[in-house]
C-alpha cells in the first residue's frame, strides 16, 4: 500500500511539473509582434497616403527656395530605451520629402533588421515609391550619413567607411556624430535577445515645422 501511494504521488508530481513547464513556455511566447515591429512601413493608414504625400510636396514647394538642407528635420533616439535626442538634417530632395510625409510629430518606433558591423551601417526597407533622380556615387561614407538605395533600402552609417563606392540617394545626416558609433553598438548589444529579431530600434520624430 505504501509503495502504491508513493507511486501515485510521483505520477502526480511529474504531471504537475509537465503542466508547469508547458505553461512557462506559453508565457514566454511573445505572440505576433505589433504592427510597427513586424511591418513598420505599413503603420500609416493607407487612406491618408495621398494627403500626406501631397502635403509634403506642397511644403516642399514652399521650402525649397530656402536652401538645400532642411535643418533639424528629424529627431532620433537610438535604442528602445534611448534617452539621447540626436538631430538629423534632411536634404531637400524628393526621397527625403517622401519619407517626411510618412512621419509625424509623435515618436515612431522604427526597427532595423540589418546590422553590419564591418560595413558600419544598419538598414531597413522603407515605405514609398522613390525615383532615382538624385542618386549619385559616393566614394567615402562618413559616420552619421543616411542613404536610400535601389529597392527602398535605407542605410544609416554609424562609421566612416573609406572606399565604400556606393550608388545611392543621399537623404540626410546626423548633425552630431560624437559617440554615435558607440550608441548604435550598445543598442545592438542590448537587443541581441529581441523576440522579434530586431537588431536595433530607433525612435523617430519629425520636428520640421
Amino acid at each position: 500500500m505504501k509503495k502504491l501511494t508513493t507511486l501515485i504521488m510521483t505520477l502526480v508530481l511529474t504531471i504537475s511539473m509537465a503542466a508547469l513547464t508547458g505553461c512557462g513556455s506559453q508565457t514566454e511566447d511573445p505572440g505576433p509582434p505589433p504592427s510597427e515591429v513586424i511591418n513598420p512601413d505599413n503603420s500609416v493608414d493607407s487612406s491618408s497616403d495621398n494627403s500626406t504625400e501631397d502635403d509634403a510636396q506642397n511644403e516642399n514647394s514652399k521650402t525649397s527656395e530656402e536652401g538645400s538642407v532642411l535643418e533639424n528635420a528629424v529627431s532620433v533616439r537610438i535604442g528602445r530605451d534611448g534617452r539621447t535626442d540626436w538631430n538629423v538634417n534632411m536634404y531637400d530632395n524628393d526621397a527625403a520629402w517622401t519619407m517626411l510625409g510618412y512621419l509625424s510629430d509623435s515618436g515612431l518606433l522604427f526597427p532595423t533588421y540589418t546590422y553590419d558591423e564591418e560595413g558600419g551601417f544598419v538598414a531597413q526597407s522603407v515605405r514609398g515609391t522613390y525615383s532615382r533622380d538624385d542618386e549619385t556615387t559616393i566614394t567615402d561614407v562618413k559616420a552619421g550619413e543616411l542613404y536610400l538605395f535601389k529597392g527602398g533600402q535605407l542605410r544609416f552609417y554609424f562609421k566612416d567607411l573609406e572606399g565604400a563606392d556606393i550608388t545611392a540617394t543621399p537623404v540626410g545626416y546626423y548633425t552630431d556624430t560624437e559617440g554615435l558609433a558607440e550608441a548604435v553598438q550598445d543598442a545592438y548589444e542590448s537587443n541581441l535577445d529581441d523576440v522579434w529579431g530586431v537588431d536595433v530600434y530607433f525612435w523617430i520624430t519629425k520636428t520640421l515645422k
